[in-house]
C-alpha cells in the first residue's frame, strides 16, 4: 500500500490492486507536477496557496475511486442500474484519467496559455499518447490501448461510457470538487467549503435526453447542491478573480511577450527557449520533452536573470514580479469609462517613455480561465429542462446540474432552488484596467 497524508481528504491510499496508479505517480511527468502550483500566482494574494497540481491530481484520483466504489449503492431510475454497472466496468481507466487530467499544465498555466494560444488539455493528451513518455509506457504496460482510452476520456469523447466522462468533466465532477475544497482550505477562504461526504452519498446517475448525467438525489441532494454552488460563487468572486492575482497573471503574460519580442533566451533552458522561439507544438512529439522542462522554478529563475537584462521593459517587469510590485486594477464602470481610462493611462505610459502595450491592460475576469455556466456570462440554466450545451469533439456536453427523483426524472437545479436561481442570475463579471500602482498615486487615472 502507498499512502499520502492530505489536508483535504486526510488519507489517500492506493493498494496493490491499484499498482498501476502507483507506477503512474512515480513517472517523471507526474512528479513534475510537484513543481507547478495549483493556483499559479495565487500565493501573491493568499500566502498559504502553495499547494501543487501534484496533490490536486492525487485528490481527484482519490475522489474518482470513492465515487465509483460508492456507485453500487446509488439509487435511481430503471436505467440507472445499467449506467452504474457501466461506470464501474471502466473503473481503472477512469482513475487513470482522473490522476493524469492535469499532467499537461505548464507553469502559471493560464497566463502561459494566453501567450502560446495552446490549451493545457492538448499537451495533456500529447504527453499521454507520446511513446517517449514514462506515463505512456506505464499505461501501455498495463494494457495495450489503455493510453488512448485515457486520452479520450480527457478529450470528452470516450464513447464506451459517457458517464465516466461526466464524472471527470461536467458541472458536478471530481475535478471541481477537489480543487474547490483544496483551494478554499489552502487560501483560508472559509466560505469555500461544503460536505463532500454527503455529496458523494447523495450522488445519482440517470439520463437526460438520452445522455447519461451525474447528478444528485432530489430529496436529499438539494441542500448540498446549494452549498456547492455558493462555494463556487464565492471562490470565483474572492479567490479566482482576486485583483492582485489577476494583475500578476497579466504581468506574466506581458513579461513572456516581451521576452519573445526581443528573443531573451536563457542558456541551458531549452524548454524556455523553445517557448520564446514559438517552437513548442503539442502535435509534434519531438517537442514534448522540451515542454516538460517548463515548471514554476524555470520561470522564476528566468525572471532573476531577466531582472539584470539590458532591455528596460523586460528588466522592470521581472523586478516588479520578483518583488511583488504588482499592477493595480481600476474597476471599470462602463464602456465609456474603460475607454477614458485606457486613453489616459496609455498617454501616461508614453509620457514616461515606456510602451503602453506592456504597462496598460484591459482585463475581464469572466473571459479568462474560470468560465462557469452558473456564475459567468452566457450561463443558460433556465430550469426548463432544455440543457445549456457546448460543442465538444462532435458531442453536446451538458452545462447543468440535475436532481433525480425516485422515478429517474431529472429536475434542473436552478428550477428547484431559488438560491441557485438567484446566484445564476447574478453573473460574476469583473472588468478592470491595469497599470503600475504608482501611476494612480500620481493621479494618472483621474
Amino acid at each position: 500500500m502507498k499512502s499520502f497524508r492530505d489536508p483535504v481528504h486526510n488519507l489517500i491510499a492506493f493498494e496493490d490492486s491499484d499498482r498501476f496508479v502507483i507506477d503512474l505517480i512515480n513517472t517523471a511527468e507526474f512528479q513534475r507536477l510537484r513543481r507547478i502550483r495549483q493556483l499559479g500566482l495565487g500565493n501573491i494574494a493568499y500566502p498559504g496557496a502553495e499547494h501543487s497540481r501534484f496533490v490536486h491530481s492525487l485528490g481527484v484520483a482519490h475522489l474518482m475511486r470513492r465515487v465509483l466504489d460508492a456507485s453500487a449503492q446509488w439509487q435511481g431510475n430503471m436505467n440507472s442500474g445499467e449506467l452504474r454497472a457501466d461506470v464501474r466496468s471502466y473503473r481503472n481507466v477512469a482513475i487513470a484519467a482522473a490522476l493524469l487530467h492535469d499532467i499537461g499544465h505548464g507553469p502559471f498555466s493560464h497566463a502561459l496559455e494566453a501567450v502560446t494560444s495552446q490549451r493545457h488539455e492538448l499537451w495533456t493528451t500529447a504527453i499521454i499518447r507520446s511513446p517517449a513518455t514514462e506515463v505512456h509506457q506505464v499505461l501501455e504496460g498495463y494494457e495495450s490501448g489503455f493510453s488512448e482510452q485515457v486520452a479520450q476520456i480527457i478529450e470528452k469523447r470516450f464513447e464506451p461510457s459517457r458517464a465516466v466522462v461526466k464524472l471527470l468533466s461536467s458541472q458536478l465532477d471530481t475535478d471541481r470538487i477537489d480543487y474547490l475544497l483544496r483551494d478554499a482550505l489552502m487560501t483560508g477562504a472559509g466560505y469555500g467549503t461544503f460536505d463532500v461526504e454527503w455529496l458523494i452519498h447523495v450522488m445519482r446517475i440517470g439520463e437526460v435526453a438520452g445522455e447519461p448525467e451525474v447528478g444528485l438525489d432530489l430529496d436529499k441532494g438539494q441542500s448540498i447542491a446549494e452549498d456547492y454552488i455558493m462555494c463556487r460563487y464565492y471562490m470565483y468572486l474572492h479567490v479566482y478573480f482576486h485583483r492582485t492575482t489577476r494583475a500578476a497573471e497579466v504581468m506574466i503574460e506581458k513579461l513572456l511577450q516581451r521576452a519573445q519580442m526581443i528573443s531573451a533566451q536563457v542558456p541551458g533552458f531549452s524548454g524556455l527557449n523553445a517557448l520564446l522561439d514559438g517552437r513548442l507544438d503539442e502535435a509534434d512529439h519531438a517537442r514534448t520533452a522540451e515542454y516538460l522542462e517548463l515548471d514554476d522554478g524555470v520561470l522564476w529563475a528566468a525572471m532573476h536573470l531577466w531582472s539584470h537584462h539590458a532591455d528596460d521593459v523586460l528588466r522592470d517587469l521581472a523586478k516588479r514580479l520578483l518583488n511583488r510590485r504588482v499592477f493595480h486594477g481600476v474597476d471599470v464602470k462602463d464602456e465609456s469609462h474603460r475607454r477614458r481610462l485606457m486613453e489616459t493611462l496609455e498617454q501616461e505610459a508614453r509620457s514616461r517613455g515606456v510602451p503602453p502595450e506592456f504597462y496598460v491592460a484591459h482585463d475581464t475576469a469572466a473571459s479568462h480561465a474560470y468560465q462557469d455556466a452558473y456564475v459567468s456570462p452566457g450561463g443558460q440554466a433556465d430550469g426548463d429542462m432544455e440543457p445549456s450545451v457546448k460543442t465538444g469533439e462532435g458531442r453536446r456536453i451538458s452545462e447543468q446540474i440535475y436532481l433525480f427523483d425516485d422515478h429517474g426524472r431529472a429536475h434542473e437545479l436552478s428550477g428547484q432552488s431559488f438560491i441557485v436561481k438567484a446566484v445564476r442570475d447574478r453573473k460574476v463579471t469583473i472588468e478592470r484596467v491595469l497599470c503600475p500602482g504608482d501611476w494612480l498615486r500620481d493621479g494618472a487615472s483621474e
